[in-house]
C-alpha cells in the first residue's frame, strides 16, 4: 500500500515540475484514484476496528456515494451500522452488496446475523443453509446455524451442527463454545464441561468460552468452580449477578425436567 501511495505522489510531483508549467491542472490518473480509494477504505476500516462508528459510517457513506460499485465500501458500511445498532440501515447496505455481488458470502452471513438478532429464525436457517450449500464447511455459517437451531428450541439439531463443524475445524473456539453452552442448557452439563475445558485453555479462546464453562459447572451444582472462573473475568459485583442468574437457570431446567417425567 505504501508503494502505491508513493508512486501516486511521484506522478503528481512530475506533473508539477518547474521545468514546464502545465497550462491546465492535470487529470487525476488511475493510480491516483486507486490510491485515494485505498486510503479512504483503510481509514474507514481503522475507525471501524477502533469502535468509532460515527466516523466509520461517515467515511463509508462517502465512499459508497461517490463510488457505489465498490463492494467493500458497502460491506464496511453494513458492518458499521450493525455495530452501531442501526439494523435497518445495516440490512440495506448488506443487500446493496448482494445486488453487486450475489455470491458475496460475508454479506449473506451478515443478513443471517441480522435475522437472528431480530429472532427471524426460519429465515436465518434458510440463509445459513444456502451458504453451506456453496461452502459446506464454512465455520461461521455452521456456528450461526447452530445458534439459530438453539434459539428455535431444537438443541439436538444445534449440537449436530456444531459437531459437524468441529469435524473439519476442531480448534474453532466459537463452535466449541457454542456446543458447550448448548449442552449445558439441554441438561448435559458434565459433557459441556469436557467440551469447554478444551477451548478455554488455548490462546485463541474467546472470553465467552470461560463464562460458558462457569455456567456448565453451575449447572452441575459446582458453584465454587463457577465462581472461581468468574472471579478471574469480571468484578465481584458482576460475579454475584452471574451466579444468581445461573441459579435461576438451574432451577428452571430442573422444573422443566420434572414436568417431562
Amino acid at each position: 500500500m505504501k508503494s502505491l501511495l508513493l508512486a501516486a505522489c511521484c506522478v503528481t510531483l512530475a506533473a508539477c515540475s518547474p521545468m514546464r508549467e502545465p497550462a491546465v491542472k492535470p487529470l487525476t490518473t488511475a493510480m491516483d484514484e486507486a490510491a485515494m480509494q485505498a486510503g479512504e477504505l483503510r481509514i474507514a476500516a481503522s475507525a471501524l476496528a477502533a469502535g468509532d462508528m460515527n466516523v466509520a459510517i461517515s467515511l463509508y457513506e462517502r465512499i459508497t456515494s461517490s463510488r457505489p460499485e465498490i463492494v467493500s465500501g458497502w460491506l464496511g458500511l453494513a458492518n458499521a451500522y450493525y455495530l452501531a445498532g442501526d439494523l435497518s440501515q445495516s440490512r440495506r447496505a448488506y443487500e446493496a452488496v448482494l445486488q453487486r455481488d450475489p455470491q458475496q458470502i460475508e454479506a449473506g452471513l451478515g443478513l443471517a446475523r441480522l435475522d437472528i438478532r431480530l429472532r427471524q429464525l426460519p429465515q436465518a436457517i434458510e440463509r445459513y443453509n444456502a451458504i453451506l450449500q456453496r461452502q459446506p464447511d464454512h465455520p461461521l455459517a455452521l456456528a450461526g446455524l447452530g445458534v439459530a437451531y438453539d434459539l428455535s428450541g431444537n438443541a439436538q439439531m444445534a449440537q449436530e451442527t456444531y459437531r459437524r463443524g468441529l469435524k473439519t475445524h476442531p480448534d474453532d473456539p466459537a463452535l466449541r463454545s457454542n456446543l458447550g453452552l448448548s449442552l449445558s442448557l439441554s441438561g448435559k452439563p458434565r459433557e459441556a464441561v469436557n467440551v469447554l475445558l478444551d477451548v478455554t485453555g488455548v490462546p485463541s479462546s474467546i472470553p465467552q468460552g470461560k463464562q460458558n464453562l462457569a455456567l456448565a459447572y453451575a449447572m452441575m451444582g459446582r458453584d465454587d468452580a463457577a465462581e472461581t472462573i468468574l472471579m478471574g473475568e469480571m468484578p465481584r459485583a458482576y460475579v454475584q449477578d452471574n451466579m444468581a442468574f445461573y441459579k435461576e437457570v438451574r432451577q428452571r431446567l430442573a422444573t422443566a425436567a420434572g414436568a417431562k417425567k
